[in-house]
């Protein structure tokens, strides 16, 4: 049997009362959806393993598909083959990802529920039509999908271990969290986390359930599992940014949406929406250098926000490393010298600031 495989559900798309769709940073957005599209890249091994159809028949089309886009030269590829043995489900099953690849949604259906008729669990073929009624928003229909794999995945003597099952449980928790059945999301979630325990998308579908749930706690600390399996993902960045601006880190706040906006897809302007209601590097570093003295903790905070609102100000960035090392935050001095070091290369004061630190954080 072939097992069903990774790829990401579709994003939320809530619009707001004006008709402006909203950014795809709100802290309730859904991963993008790059799905079974990418299946485009393996169709040219597919050729090899739907079995016997001649290499050259490929070939021979060559000259006539130059025209058309890979996609299209795919599906007509593919079609062939699919004309030559059409009682093989493997074969549809891969025109029908060819088919989404080349925009063909209605015709890929028609080509699953084929593949469905000559193999009724083929995991494949159920898995490409969840992922396509999550394209279309058809949640229920996805719903049912999803629900039939986890009966014929779980089935199998390897079911605790089987990546392909965490994938049903996390497309199974996203569709619930599009139905708003909260709880029902994180059961399901966990589930495929217990089996893939580092996955981000999981770990960030699950901190969208516990948002959803007024569970802010728990929210954080799935989003601090997705950033330290990838520290510059923008979206839980960015959400990781909000909750630290509920809780009046300020300085906090803003080293997140640094990252948010430093990452964040073209287009997406959210982050740097909240770094700019913080206010200017130069007020908040003019800030920091007047409490340097009597107030080192609240100068801190203001040479952070600062060196965030501005990343290549030297003198921020310089003043966050004194006022780190000075208050014994061996960690954070020691990553501000070193972004320092970068500003200003050769600094002996860095460098010197660095080996120090460094020794004695061994």
């Amino acid at each position: 049997m072939k097992h069903a495989r990774a790829a990401t559900p579709p994003a939320s798309k809530k619009d707001s009362a004006d008709g402006e769709q909203l950014s795809p940073f709100e802290p309730q957005t859904l991963p993008v959806d790059r799905g079974i599209r990418i299946a485009i890249i393996s169709v040219v091994a597919a050729i090899a393993l739907v079995g016997g159809y001649l290499a050259w028949s490929v070939w021979g089309n060559q000259q006539l598909a130059i025209t058309q886009s890979p996609a299209a030269r795919a599906v007509a590829n593919l079609a062939a083959i699919v004309k030559k043995t059409p009682g093989v489900a493997g074969a549809r099953v891969k025109l029908a990802e060819a088919m989404v690849a080349n925009d063909q949604l209605d015709d890929a259906i028609v080509q699953l529920k084929a593949a469905l008729e000559i193999e009724k669990d083929n995991a494949a073929a159920l898995t490409d039509l969840g992922l396509i009624a999550m394209q279309r928003r058809e949640w229920k229909l996805a719903e049912s999908y999803w629900l039939k794999l986890v009966d014929i995945l779980g089935a199998t003597e390897m079911a605790s271990k089987d990546a392909a099952l965490a994938d049903v449980y996390y497309y199974l928790g996203t569709t619930y969290v599009e139905e708003e059945r909260y709880e029902d999301a994180v059961a399901n979630l966990k589930k495929s986390l217990s089996i893939k325990r580092d996955s981000s998308p999981a770990h960030y579908m699950l901190a969208t359930a516990y948002q959803r749930l007024n569970l802010p706690d728990m929210q954080e600390q799935e989003l601090q599992i997705v950033v330290a399996f990838d520290p510059k993902q923008a979206q839980a960045n960015y959400d990781l940014g909000l909750l630290s601006l509920a809780k009046g880190d300020k300085a906090q706040a803003a080293e997140y949406f640094r990252v948010s906006a430093d990452n964040a897809p073209e287009g997406v302007t959210k982050p740097m929406d909240e770094l700019a209601k913080l206010g200017t590097a130069s007020v908040h570093l003019a800030s920091a250098q007047r409490l340097r003295t009597s107030d080192p903790e609240a100068a801190l905070v203001e040479a952070r926000i600062a060196a965030a609102l501005d990343p290549a100000s030297a003198p921020a960035v310089k003043l966050v490393a004194e006022l780190a090392e000075q208050q014994k935050d061996t960690k954070r001095a020691l990553n501000a010298w070193e972004r320092y070091l970068e500003l200003v290369p050769g600094d002996k004061t860095a460098t010197d600031a660095i080996q120090r630190l460094s020794a004695n954080a061994k």
